[in-house]
């Protein structure tokens, strides 16, 4: 039933926006010293993919932004492998890659609440 209402172009317009999002910030930074920490503000793009496949879509929009990511998550770090450009370990990796599925998850949920708050508004 779920499958039904998801609309597959916005499905396919969020998986290149996730994977070219997953590229940027991943691999397109600034490199990282040994004994640095750093924040991954980088991590909150992710909403971006999550934002405008809830603007798609507007009956399961937390449905088709997760799916999305965790459509497009297995492709990114198969590419992420195969190319000589994984400077992380596959456990890291994976971390990050599961805060980017819920990064793009909130970005559909803040859609969400922004319709839900200007519908309680209008019925005033």
């Amino acid at each position: 039933m779920l499958l039904y209402s998801v609309r597959w172009p916005g499905v396919v317009i969020c998986m290149t926006l996730y994977c070219a999002t997953f590229f940027v910030t991943r691999y397109g930074g600034a490199e990282e010293t040994p004994g640095q920490t750093s924040e991954q503000t980088g991590l909150l793009l992710f909403m971006l993919p999550g934002l405008i496949a809830a603007m798609i879509n507007r009956h399961t929009p937390l449905a088709q932004a997760l799916m999305a990511a965790v459509a497009a998550t297995p492709f990114c770090m198969l590419m992420g492998i195969s190319g000589t450009f994984m400077p992380f370990p596959p456990l890291q990796e994976l971390a990050w890659m599961t805060s980017a599925i819920f990064w793009c998850g909130f970005g559909a949920l803040l859609v969400m609440l922004w319709r839900t708050l200007a519908a309680s508004r209008i019925t005033r």
